[in-house]
C-alpha cells in the first residue's frame, strides 16, 4: 500500500471546498458523541461542521489538515487536523462565538453560555502549550480495520516532531475503544480521564512525549 501523506496547505481554497461534502460525515463522526449533543441533534451538527471546515479560525479548519491518499493525486483516504496548544485555545473561542452567533443571541445563546461552556471544559482539559494538539483522526469508513487510523497518526506525529514538536494530546470517547487501544500502541497513555455523568460522556485525554 502506497500511503502517502500531504499537507493541505498547498491546496488552493476551491479544492478545499470540494473536499468538505466528502471529509464532513467523516469528520462529524470523529467528532461524537460530543458534537450532537453539543450543537443538538445530528442535521445542525453536520451542517455546522461543514461551515466551520472552511473557516481560517476554527479548530476544524481543513486548510490545516494533514490528508492521507494512496498515491499521489488520488483521493484522501483519511485526515488527521492538528495544532498547537495555544492556537487551539483561540480556534475553540472563535469556534465558541460563532456557535453563540448561529444561534442568534438570545435564550438558545445564554443556554450554550451557562450549561454548554462548563461541560466543554469539563470533558476537555485545557492542552500544555508546547503540545500539538491531535484534533481529529478520521478515515473513509470503508476502509476502517485495515490500520489507516494507527498510520494516519504515527505519520502526522512524524511530521510534528520534523518541526520541532515532541509533546501530543488527544481527547478520545471513552466509549471508543479500538481507538484508544491503536493510540496505545503508538504510545499514548492515558492522563485523565474526565466525565459528565448527566449527559452521558466521557472522555480520555491521552499523552504522548517522543525525544
Amino acid at each position: 500500500m502506497n500511503l502517502v501523506l500531504r499537507d493541505a496547505e498547498r491546496l488552493d481554497e476551491i479544492t478545499l471546498r470540494r473536499l468538505c461534502p466528502k471529509l464532513t460525515p467523516w469528520i462529524h463522526q470523529a467528532s461524537n458523541p460530543f458534537a450532537d449533543w453539543y450543537f443538538g441533534d445530528s442535521a445542525a451538527a453536520a451542517e455546522i461542521i461543514e461551515s466551520w471546515m472552511t473557516r481560517p479560525s476554527s479548530e476544524l479548519y481543513l486548510g490545516r489538515a494533514l490528508l492521507l491518499s494512496e498515491g499521489e493525486g488520488e483521493a484522501p483516504v483519511g485526515c488527521v487536523l492538528g495544532l498547537p496548544g495555544p492556537a487551539l485555545a483561540e480556534c475553540r473561542a472563535a469556534d465558541f462565538i460563532a456557535f453563540c452567533d448561529e444561534l442568534g443571541g438570545g435564550a438558545d445563546a445564554a443556554e450554550v453560555i451557562e450549561e454548554v461552556l462548563p461541560v466543554t471544559r469539563t470533558l476537555f482539559p485545557p492542552v500544555a502549550h508546547d503540545a500539538i494538539y491531535i484534533s481529529r483522526v478520521v478515515v473513509d469508513p470503508s476502509r476502517r480495520g485495515q490500520g489507516l487510523g494507527r498510520a494516519l497518526v504515527e505519520r502526522a506525529v512524524d511530521v510534528f516532531r520534523a518541526r520541532g514538536h515532541r509533546r501530543f494530546r488527544l481527547d478520545v470517547s471513552a466509549d471508543n475503544l479500538a481507538a484508544i487501544r491503536a493510540y496505545q500502541a503508538i504510545g499514548f497513555e492515558v492522563v485523565s480521564t474526565n466525565e459528565s455523568a448527566e449527559h452521558g460522556l466521557r472522555y480520555h485525554a491521552m499523552e504522548l512525549i517522543r525525544a
